[in-house]
Order: structure tokens, then sequence, then C-alpha cells
């Protein structure tokens, strides 16, 4: 698939301002044009364009009613191709909470909160129509994938306590509420500006699904003491303890996989390197 040239966007969309953007490979499936005030994807593939299609149906839908912006992708057509096209957010990634304040952790904590509550709370009907979703098919194919590919590179200790873990969460989570998530809400997608959120980006993995994956996320990132912090803001948060536990331990697994299956000897080692006894919930 050969992708657009940047003059050939430029020219289509009428913003000879692309010219000088910055281009950002993006991964395997999207390539970036930065200009400081406008950002443009291109799909690498077909697959990565329907991503990006639903991702701004999406998107369309959410953002008036979310509390923090959220960009709003206008899927654009290229010859042949389509791109998405927004307004950038203000703001950088939030890396991590060093040189904030208490003040300021407070208050990124309570809005990262009634942004996730709000979020949560969201009738799933309003979503895109999608097939139906069995929540214990991701879990089982990955424990399978786990028992190929990673739990014999463990010791054996560690190896019984993910498969009892898996074991139970299987057995309980189909109780677990589902709604509206984001998929992905790691400190990399949320932009701060100031110290405050600015925004919220990357709803490719929004959908249906357990809101504790979310917190999960973040947690992993800023630390069970920051969901603390919400808590006043997100009553249900504790109630999800054990379920964010699970999800965030299996963020190593992951990391084990992929180097496994991609040949990425620094992501296996991080991964294999988290994964001691202590680390894994029992």
């Amino acid at each position: 698939m050969t992708l657009p040239t940047t003059g050939e966007i430029a020219e289509a969309l009428h913003q000879p301002e692309l010219l000088s953007a910055t281009v950002i490979d993006s991964g395997q499936n999207n390539r970036i044009l930065d200009t400081g005030q406008i950002i443009v994807r291109i799909p690498r593939h077909d697959e990565a364009r329907s991503e990006l299609v639903r991702e701004a149906a999406v998107l369309a839908v959410l953002a008036p009613r979310l509390p923090l912006p959220v960009p709003v992708p206008e899927v654009r057509t290229v010859g042949t191709y389509v791109v998405a096209v927004h307004r950038k957010l203000p703001g950088e990634p939030l890396l991590s909470l060093d040189g904030m304040h208490e003040a300021q952790r407070q208050e990124l904590a309570r809005d990262l909160a009634r942004f996730l509550r709000a979020l949560h709370a969201l009738p799933l009907d309003i979503l895109p129509p999608s097939a139906p979703i069995d929540p214990m098919a991701e879990w089982r194919d990955l424990l399978a994938q786990l028992e190929a590919k990673a739990l014999p590179l463990l010791p054996a200790a560690v190896g019984k306590t993910i498969r009892d873990n898996f074991a139970r969460f299987i057995g309980d989570v189909p109780a677990a509420p589902r709604t509206i998530t984001h998929g992905d809400f790691g400190t990399g997608n949320i932009l701060v500006d100031n110290g405050k959120a600015s925004g919220i980006i990357d709803f490719a993995g929004c959908g249906e699904g357990d809101p504790a994956y979310d917190l999960a996320s973040l947690s992993a990132g800023l630390g069970d003491e920051f969901l603390a912090l919400m808590a006043p803001h997100y009553p249900g948060i504790a109630a999800m303890r054990d379920r964010i536990a699970f999800y965030r331990s299996t963020f190593p697994l992951l990391d084990v996989l992929f180097g496994v299956d991609h040949d990425d000897a620094a992501a296996l080692e991080a991964g294999l390197r988290s994964l001691t006894v202590d680390d894994v919930p029992a």
C-alpha cells in the first residue's frame, strides 16, 4: 500500500502548511503529520483505515458528552485513500507526577476521575454497532498464548500464581459491569498543560469493556496512590480493586508476548523483570 505523499495530502486538503509539518512514523498502523496546530493521520493498511474511520465516528458521538477535550477527527479523501484531520489539542503527554505539588495532583485526580466517570456512565448503544462480545474470550485467548510462549520462560512458582490469577478472574468477572471504556488510558494518552489536564487522545481501543481496565492502565503509570486521590470523585473505584489488580498484573505479560512475537529483546526483558512472585498479585 503506497501512501500519499505529504505534498499530495497538502494539495488535496488545501492546507499548504502541511508541507512543513513534522512527520511522525507512529508504529505499524499510522503515519502522522503534525503542524503544531493540525494533526493528520494516514493509515498504513486497510485494517488501520477501518479503525481510523470507526474511531472518528466514536469520537463524534463522545466529544460533546465528555468533560475534557478529545480529538474530533474529520475523515477526508486523498485520491483513493482516507486520512483523518483534527485540531491538535494543547499540552504534552503526562509522563509522571514529578514536579507537581499536592494541590495540582489532587486537581488532576479530580479531573481524570470525572472524565472516566462520565465516559463509563454513557449508554453503550451510542457506539457504532458491533458484533456481540464475549467478555471472557480475550482472557482465555491470552492465557492460551501465555501457556505457549511466556509461562515456560518463568519460574514455576510465578507461572502457578499467574494461572491461579486467571482462573479466579475468569470465574468472577462475568458479573463485572460493561461500559464504554477508553481502552488505553495510560499516561501517554493524557495531555497536561501547566499541570492541568488539557485533553485525552487515542481512542482506537474505545469500546465495550470493564471500567476497571481504564483504571488499571492509569494506576500502572501513576500508582495506586493516585487512584486513592481519585476515589472521592469516582466512588466505585474501591469495588473494582481486585479487577484493577488483575488487569495491571497482565501488562508485563503482554510485554513478554510482544517480545517473543516480535523478537524484541528489550520488551521481553522488561516483562520478565517485572514478573517476580512479589509483583504478581496472589
